[in-house]
């Protein structure tokens, strides 16, 4: 399986019935600062170089980063903390992750652990199970 392949099985993922009402539901309501996004709302896949120098694996999309931006790691507080850190030291070509078409590239890969954000940021051990092959997956690349 490719990555491009894989991208699109997680994407297209509605294994977990209630990460996918959740993730569907924040989309639906949005946050006020949000109102005139078009919420991502569906699985959140890794993103970066397939031929990457690190993998971070975080656990899940925040409910409007992520799930709002379909970017692991973008648009939210997480975000701006992690591409402080990986901008100074080459990792990342800008210190900031704002959203899906804003040039980030990577010397790495992110991925979440689990693919769609959960209720009080909570998974449970079913949800983590369902996702790890596909997470375990991006090691092969």
């Amino acid at each position: 399986m490719s990555l491009v392949e894989l991208e699109k099985t997680i994407v297209e993922c509605k294994k977990c019935e209630r990460l996918v009402d959740f993730r569907e539901k924040i989309a639906r309501e949005k946050r006020r600062s949000y109102i005139d996004w078009d919420y991502w709302g569906k699985a959140v896949p890794g993103y970066g170089e397939p031929d990457a120098k690190f993998l971070i694996l975080g656990l899940a999309p925040a409910a409007h980063g992520g799930n709002r931006t379909g970017r692991v790691f973008t648009g939210d507080k997480s975000a701006d903390f992690l591409f402080r850190c990986l901008h100074p030291v080459g990792l990342a070509n800008q210190p900031n992750s704002d959203h899906r078409d804003d040039g980030l590239k990577l010397d790495g890969y992110i991925t979440p652990a689990v693919k769609c954000v959960p209720p009080g940021d909570k998974p449970t051990a079913q949800e983590k199970e369902n996702c790890e092959p596909s997470w375990r997956k991006n090691f092969c690349f």
